[in-house]
């Protein structure tokens, strides 16, 4: 298994509608390629974990870092990962405000309590607790 963590910039802002259309795209490519994770939208910023095998999450971020609705692409993490942290979720989506999103790119590390955090760094777990906070009630 694999993760990219990663923040952007959108080159537009989204609407609403947008955001829906763009999760019902991403939902469902990711579950065809067996690719989980989470995205967050704020301040017209995304921060987003893709997790799965490695050469198929490197390919689905090649194709994010090439779309025009992200700028400034900022790679957080890129590595190995012994299992997933976001199992049932082929895209988890919350739209935060801009202090939250401040919080993340200030404090990126991964941990989620019903995430199987097992042999993950600690700056990883610190980075899915926070994760988590935004999106488990």
């Amino acid at each position: 298994m694999h993760h990219i963590i990663y923040l952007s910039w959108a080159t537009v802002p989204f609407t609403d509608a947008q955001l829906q259309q763009l999760l019902v795209h991403a939902r469902q490519r990711n579950k065809e390629l067996a690719v989980t994770g989470v995205l967050f939208y704020g301040n017209e910023c995304f921060v987003q974990v893709l997790e799965g095998e490695e050469g198929t999450v490197q390919e689905v971020y090649a194709q994010i870092k090439q779309d025009a609705r992200h700028d400034n692409i900022l790679t957080f993490a890129n590595k190995p990962i012994a299992q997933r942290a976001f199992t049932e979720w082929s895209m988890a989506f919350q739209p935060i405000s801009a202090q939250q999103l401040e919080d993340i790119a200030g404090h990126l590390g991964p941990t989620d309590a019903l995430v199987n955090t097992a042999g993950l760094p600690c700056t990883d777990v610190d980075l899915f607790d926070l994760l988590r906070s935004f999106v488990l009630p």
